[in-house]
């Protein structure tokens, strides 16, 4: 039996997981509710209609009946960035690099993305229920060609023979500019990362009272990541910076784990809560609260990410207030909290140039001020992640059933930006700055038992720029604009 549940997960993981690309609220989507998905996510944690809302609020369960949800989006995320003037001024080279000496823009490829979903409940008898969903999280798949950069360098440096591999860059020490004995180049110039991750809920829910529903879930996660054209990167890691400290700079180590190592995948694990009052008629309250993920790391990529490659997935929380004043009109208002500051890998700040200086280790600072301590390079407790703050989503949507077999609805969110302007120089890599959404969608009756329901979400070009704590007063600007549009089929039994 084991051996069939774990071929079932990996074969839908595959399949949903294959191209997942929904970075919308950091890299989470901004509804997995095809119903909430038309509201910008309201109602998931108050107004449960579908199968999916299992991931937002378990307690639901018992409110959506017998039904089984399957759905495909189309996802188009646009990302480009300008990159810094190169070279600043007393500096070097800087990263990412542009398309031309003054900067210029680069543009990812890799903009469609089908998106599919599933979920099915069970209503056990009149109190309880048990369901099961999948749902995607995505790091956009980024591209950056380097025959677009300038002198087809790529975004950081990876096709630069100084950076990668690493060269010794003191203008006074005879051997400037030679290669460094013992390093290799690591990959080329293209660049850019690709994170999916696939949850599967399992769910209980049960009304301890007529008004009053308690849910629970056991979730399985499951991720897959891939790095490209990171190979300038390779001497602020731990292993080339105590390589070179140990031999007194006359040989260094390359990062076997940095970057170009094809895909990886982890397994790991969460749990869920949730609950939902009736308050009176008219008003429902929820409340869910889903703890961190715990992941295994990604081996291939120990050199990168902190902690030896552990990624974890964030803690969410979410409260809902849904209001029916009648039997057409419902409205939907939900808080989300996402927890990204808990997950290293995503949260620490880029302290390369200040704190993992290999100058500093050896009595010759690069810069007034600049420190060594290996925590802080890449690979390290304290290594470079993206900089990312918690986010606190607003979602406020609304639903009208025009007769029995319509429903519209449409639907706002607003998130603050986790991503600051000294921190653009990673978030090239996975430019996840969309704040707004705006959807609208609706649902048919095709006869009693089948149900259609189509959703549009467009998120407006959001722009973040520097200076940069790494790259300096030249840092670039990062932008992004999505674009999906879905189709949910059910099946109620």
């Amino acid at each position: 039996m084991h051996i069939r549940l774990s071929a079932v997960v990996v074969g839908l993981a595959s399949v949903v997981a294959m191209q997942a690309a929904q970075a919308t609220n950091g890299y989470m989507s901004h509804s997995y509710s095809p119903h909430a998905k038309g509201m910008a996510g309201a109602g998931e944690a108050a107004l449960p209609q579908d199968s999916l809302s299992i991931v937002g609020n378990p307690a639901g369960l018992t409110r959506v009946g017998n039904r089984f949800d399957v759905g495909l989006a189309w996802f188009s995320p646009k990302r480009e960035y300008t990159g810094a003037v190169q070279p600043p001024a007393n500096s070097g080279l800087a990263f990412p690099i542009g398309s031309s000496a003054v900067g210029g823009t680069v543009e990812s490829e890799n903009n469609n993305f089908i998106v599919p979903s599933f979920g099915v409940t069970y209503q056990i008898d009149d109190r309880s229920a048990v369901g099961a969903a999948l749902f995607g999280n995505g790091g956009m798949n980024t591209d950056y060609r380097s025959i677009d950069t300038l002198n087809n360098l790529g975004t950081f440096a990876g096709n630069f023979p100084f950076a990668n591999p690493p060269s010794y860059n003191n203008p006074n020490d005879p051997r400037f500019g030679s290669q460094v004995p013992g390093t290799t180049a690591l990959g080329g110039g293209n660049a850019g990362v690709n994170l999916e991750q696939l949850g599967l809920s399992l769910g209980y829910a049960y009304d301890v009272a007529d008004n009053l529903s308690l849910g629970a879930s056991f979730l399985v996660g499951y991720q897959t990541f891939e790095a490209r054209g990171l190979g300038g990167f390779q001497g602020f890691t731990q292993t080339f910076t105590q390589s070179m400290v140990a031999s007194q700079t006359t040989s260094g180590q390359s990062p076997v784990n940095l970057t170009d190592n094809g895909s990886d995948s982890s397994w790991g694990y969460g749990f869920q809560v949730g609950a939902l009052w009736d308050i009176n008629p008219m008003f429902t309250l929820g409340l869910s609260y889903r703890t961190k993920m715990y992941m295994d790391s990604f081996n291939k990529y120990s050199d990168l990410f902190a902690d030896g490659g552990d990624f974890d997935m964030p803690a969410v929380g979410s409260v809902g207030l849904a209001f029916k004043p009648d039997d057409k009109w419902s409205f939907a208002f939900d808080v989300q909290q996402i927890w990204y500051s808990g997950v290293d890998a995503i949260a620490n700040p880029n302290q390369l140039g200040s704190r993992c200086d290999l100058g500093a280790a050896l009595g010759q600072p690069s810069a007034a001020g600049a420190t060594y301590d290996p925590s802080y390079c890449l690979g390290g407790s304290n290594g470079a992640g993206f900089g990312w703050g918690d986010m606190t989503v607003f979602k406020l949507g609304v639903q009208y059933a025009i007769n029995e077999l319509w429903t519209v609805q449409a639907g706002y969110s607003h998130a603050n930006q986790p991503i600051k302007g000294q921190e653009v120089a990673f978030n090239t890599l996975a430019p996840a700055v969309i704040q707004d959404h705006f959807t609208l969608g609706a649902s048919y009756k095709l006869r009693k038992n089948y149900e259609l329901t189509f959703w549009g979400m467009y998120a407006p070009q959001e722009t973040v720029s520097g200076p940069g704590a790494f790259t300096g007063p030249s840092a670039p600007e990062i932008k992004m604009q999505q674009f999906e549009l879905g189709l949910n089929f059910a099946y109620l039994f």
